[in-house]
């Protein structure tokens, strides 16, 4: 027994090392390097290897929940929570920027952890937001070079990686497009002309998921139920009964009928994560539902369907000064070159949480159509899944031929320091005319987020 054993031992070795020979030549090719792709976002952070065909979405958050008091949840360890109710949230993120380290790192352990997606010897390609701050750039550099110990880091916008994405698959690279990126914390409109980021025609509206979900919990907490404290089940009710209205006017109307005659209202049946995980819509939603004959609670949305999301269009309508997002794509378009402005309009790419919304894209086309000139082509494009679509891109990324020669080795990070490796950073896909305008622009742009507050 122990010669047949050590036989075939000895046959196992001979087959790994006849698979690894054969392995080697594949790693070795420059054209497609094995990368880690980080699309951190302020909600949900999108990782993935540039070999896998979906990313994975986990919270970028840390989540206390009441029934489970001594137990803190990170990331994607919510699954295993079993009350979900009342759950008490840690975000890393103020208006999209990193401002508690406390939180952002402890998330960043458990993902690049051995059991989820360990960094190892890959190149990193991280998404920052637009004009990010030098100090939470200094940070991250800080944490990736020194803590993580990476090989090599890249950092860019998710716009960045959105047009890249387009144009490997829609376009040319010197045709001009406009990137509206509408997340959690707020909606970005980048135009891109000539392959690079046109920064004075750059938009940015406070206006996000956060704040959707937010609205929405003060309607249902008026109205129905005093529901301040579930931020996680009203975000999943927003997700699931919410849709951007064609013409308000009529849907207001309609609303205002008697309940039997109303074809907005809804019946949303609340999870008791007892036998309902996540809630849904009741199906016969003309039924009169008695609480005490059922062991559920019912949620009864009317206007609040369509109210909330018009925010996007109109954030007006709760005291914000500032312009929606088609107002906002249109001063965009206006403030870029003349030559470009007919192929900004025709090349409109969505991606963000938001775009999820049912009839956002054909809502946008129409109040973009009255805005626009009649004589001017307007397109839209909204991919299968707008919230992957950045993360994607990264693997477009990969295959540019200049991509090594931008990467930055953590030798780079000793001999250069933080301040000189940012810039390169900051300037990819940018115009050097105007890199000098960018310099001032997140000093502007915290006076504008301090004014709002």
């Amino acid at each position: 027994m122990n010669d047949s054993e050590t036989r075939s031992t000895r046959l196992q070795k001979r087959r790994r090392s006849s698979v690894g020979t054969r392995e080697t030549p594949v790693k070795s090719q420059k054209t497609s390097p094995k990368a880690l792709i980080v699309d951190n976002g302020a909600y949900s952070i999108k990782i993935g290897y540039a070999e896998d065909s979906e990313p994975k979405v986990i919270p970028n958050c840390i989540m206390k929940a009441k029934s489970e008091r001594k137990r803190l949840f990170v990331g994607q360890q919510i699954e295993e929570c079993r009350d979900c109710s009342g759950l008490y949230y840690l975000l890393p993120c103020e208006r999209g920027y990193i401002t508690r380290w406390e939180v952002q790192k402890p998330v960043w352990d458990h993902v690049f952890s051995k059991n989820v997606f360990p960094i190892e010897d890959n190149p990193v390609i991280l998404t920052q937001p637009l004009f990010n701050f030098k100090s939470i750039q200094d940070c991250i550099d800080e944490i990736f070079f020194e803590e993580y110990e990476v090989s090599s880091l890249f950092r860019c916008s998710p716009s960045d990686l959105t047009y890249l994405n387009y144009a490997k698959h829609k376009q040319t690279k010197n045709d001009a497009c406009l990137v509206v990126d509408t997340g959690f914390s707020f909606t970005h409109v980048v135009p891109y002309v000539l392959g690079n980021k046109f920064l004075r025609g750059i938009r940015r509206i406070n206006v996000g998921g956060k704040l959707l979900t937010n609205h929405l919990k003060d309607i249902i907490s008026y109205r129905q139920y005093n529901v301040m404290e579930e931020t996680y089940v009203i975000n999943q009710v927003k997700e699931d009964t919410c849709y951007v209205s064609k013409d308000i006017k009529k849907d207001l109307v309609k609303a205002a009928e008697p309940y039997k005659l109303n074809s907005i209202v809804r019946n949303y049946v609340l999870p008791d994560f007892n036998l309902i995980r996540r809630g849904f819509i009741q199906e016969n939603v003309k039924t009169e539902l008695n609480d005490e004959d059922n062991n559920y609670q019912i949620l009864r949305l009317n206007n609040e369907r369509f109210i909330v999301p018009e925010i996007l269009f109109h954030p007006s309508d709760i005291g914000i000064k500032s312009m929606g997002i088609a107002e906002a794509i249109v001063d965009s378009i206006c403030s870029c070159p003349q030559d470009q402005r007919q192929l900004l309009a025709r090349n409109i790419i969505l991606n963000g949480g938001n775009c999820k919304f049912p009839g956002f894209k054909e809502r946008l086309y129409a109040d973009l159509r009255s805005l626009l000139p009649v004589d001017w082509p307007v397109k839209l494009y909204l991919p299968e899944d707008p919230i992957t679509y950045p993360w994607k891109g990264g693997g477009t990324l990969l295959k540019t031929t200049d991509f090594r020669s931008n990467l930055v080795t953590k030798q780079d990070y000793e001999e250069l320091g933080s301040g000189i490796i940012q810039e390169k950073f900051n300037n990819f896909m940018s115009n050097s005319s105007e890199v000098e305008v960018s310099k001032n622009l997140p000093y502007l742009l915290m006076k504008m987020i301090i004014k709002w507050k």
